[in-house]
């Protein structure tokens, strides 16, 4: 009984707070909805696709090197993004597609608007 009762809870009591204390102070993670929500629109050619799913996953998640085209006078970058896509998609992703993303104000994360491959 102290075995499956009793040292779940005071292991728990003593974990909780300590992972509470480690990540105060730290930034809240970009949400990729957001993102695709509010984001600044933009186009970028597929450079890689990894699917880092297995078989079983239904939504797994896609690692996406990104060359983000040029908007105005700004010099086109590399931008790799990670986020979840219904395995019924991930198959019209190619590399030298152009996609639609969704870009953070500073740049440094964005996310691949579903559904808008095009060829080249």
């Amino acid at each position: 009984m102290i075995l499956f009762v009793l040292l779940p809870f005071a292991l728990a009591a003593v974990i909780f707070p300590l992972v509470a204390w480690r990540s105060r102070g730290q930034p809240k993670p970009v949400l990729i909805s957001e993102i695709l929500a509010h984001g600044q629109p933009g186009r970028a050619r597929i450079v890689a696709v990894k699917n880092l799913g297995n078989v079983v996953d239904l939504r797994p998640m896609v690692r996406f090197t990104l060359q983000v085209e040029a908007q105005g006078t700004d010099p086109a970058f590399e931008l790799e993004v990670i986020q979840s896509l219904p395995r019924s998609l991930i198959a019209e992703y190619k590399p030298g597609e152009v996609v639609e993303v969704r870009l953070t104000d500073d740049r440094t994360a964005g996310a691949v608007v579903p559904g808008s491959a095009r060829p080249a």
